[in-house]
């Protein structure tokens, strides 16, 4: 028997379009204040007059078919409808056979690796009342939320992943091998990354557990460092100091802000979580400043658009699940190892800056995806769909961090393998390689 419903609520609806929106305009200007004014003057020109186009094509493509293969019902778990009716029935009867038959509609849509194309082209998206078929929401247990926001929510955070990827690749691609590329990496490498826990995919039905973005960042790195391994271009300073500030507190308060909304209710528990990512995050910046005079005998502010990149990545992922506590040793922790590692592969020795994302977002991101397996408290994630209690080795429970270690793993193979499919497909041009220059850190 099929039990749901949909209540709207105005506090909620308001609260997760705003900061969308807002959160998405922050967090995109401040990576390109950052990152955009690092790269050669050549190539930035030539990607922001393509930028226009290139979101276009992204959000199409969203539309098209990535949204309905990120989170439309995994294929082949929703059961086909019986060709055989039943005889008729009476009344009692018919109540009878519905109170007797239970309730399965959460195993619906969970477990698989992709999602099915009930959603290409927008279709069942848009709420229709009275169908008397289950038009599942996205993320089901928000049933407060209709579905066309949480699509556009989805959006947001699509974008969030791709376009800072875009412009790394655009070093080496242009026009439309960049399109194409970026086209291509959507369907094959984010919507499988995506639907695996969010999409309520094999890694959710598992017990892996992912609160925000954790996994796509993890796979966009991964696939930024892939097949350019023979290009190397250095970064030439073009920015202001204030430039550089003001984009640091943007990507900061943006990145904070949207992974709040993943509580999808406007309360206390989202509060909670924007109080995690400021929290966690400042600490592993200041963490990640430390480390350059105190380990390497930097200035203090080495390196800092790629430290505060580290230090969101690494609570965002758990932000949900752990208390403030946990997040400030996670930010602090985390930032620590992402310093050593950009160090290590001497990131201001001509490192193309796929390295660097690789260095920072990578190394971040899977540790905050750890962190979950250790510091995740029932207090703040609650429990599952099936029942489980989310709870990491902090209370007892080390099968969680078994399911993150899983899952990190797989995310980062499938990255490292698909990209490299694509960049064999889709050969960089020669003309568009920056040409060597001095080497500044940002």
């Amino acid at each position: 028997m099929i039990r749901y419903q949909n209540i709207f609520d105005s506090g909620d609806l308001g609260w997760i379009c705003l900061a969308s929106v807002v959160s998405l305009m922050a967090y995109l200007a401040g990576v390109f204040l950052i990152l955009g004014s690092q790269l050669h003057d050549s190539r930035v020109g030539g990607f922001w007059r393509m930028l226009p186009q290139l979101t276009a094509l992204l959000t199409v493509a969203w539309g098209l078919c990535v949204y309905s293969l990120c989170f439309g019902p995994s294929l082949g778990t929703i059961p086909e409808v019986d060709p055989n009716p039943r005889p008729m029935l009476s009344l009692q009867e018919m109540m009878a056979i519905e109170d007797a038959t239970p309730d399965e509609t959460h195993l619906y849509g969970r477990g698989g690796y992709i999602g099915n194309p009930d959603y290409f082209l927008m279709a069942r998206v848009i709420p229709v009342p009275a169908t008397g078929q289950p038009l599942f929401s996205a993320r089901r247990p928000n049933y407060h939320l209709p579905h066309v926001l949480e699509c556009c929510l989805r959006w947001s955070s699509f974008l969030i992943v791709v376009l800072p990827l875009s412009m790394v690749w655009s070093n080496w691609y242009g026009g439309f091998r960049l399109g194409l590329l970026c086209l291509l990496w959507s369907i094959f490498v984010y919507a499988p990354v995506a639907h695996a826990v969010a999409g309520d995919g094999w890694l959710e039905k598992y017990g892996s557990v992912d609160f925000s973005i954790g996994l796509p960042l993890l796979a966009a790195s991964c696939s930024a460092v892939l097949g350019l391994s023979a290009l190397k271009t250095r970064f030439t300073r073009s920015a202001s100091d204030r430039h550089m500030a003001v984009g640091i507190l943007l990507l900061w308060l943006g990145i904070s802000l949207h992974v709040s909304v993943y509580t999808f209710h406007a309360d206390a528990r989202s509060i909670a979580v924007l109080l995690n990512m400021l929290m966690g995050s400042a600490v592993g910046f200041l963490a990640w400043s430390f480390c350059n005079v105190f380990l390497w005998k930097r200035p203090f502010t080495y390196g800092t658009a790629f430290g505060m990149l580290a230090a969101v990545a690494a609570v965002a992922p758990s932000a949900g699940t752990i208390l403030p506590q946990s997040a400030f040793v996670l930010g602090c922790g985390t930032a620590v190892i992402a310093n050593i590692f950009y160090h290590m592969l001497s990131c201001d020795d001509g490192t193309h800056p796929g390295k660097q994302l690789l260095s920072t977002l990578g190394i971040s991101s899977a540790m905050g995806l750890l962190g979950v397996g250790v510091f995740a408290t029932t207090s703040m994630g609650g429990t599952r769909w099936d029942g489980r209690e989310i709870a990491g080795v902090i209370e007892g429970n080390w099968s969680l961090l078994q399911f993150q270690v899983i899952a990190v793993a797989c995310v980062s193979g499938w990255s490292l393998v698909a990209s490299w499919l694509l960049f064999q497909l889709i050969r960089p041009s020669s003309n568009v390689v920056n040409p060597p220059g001095e080497a500044t850190s940002p």
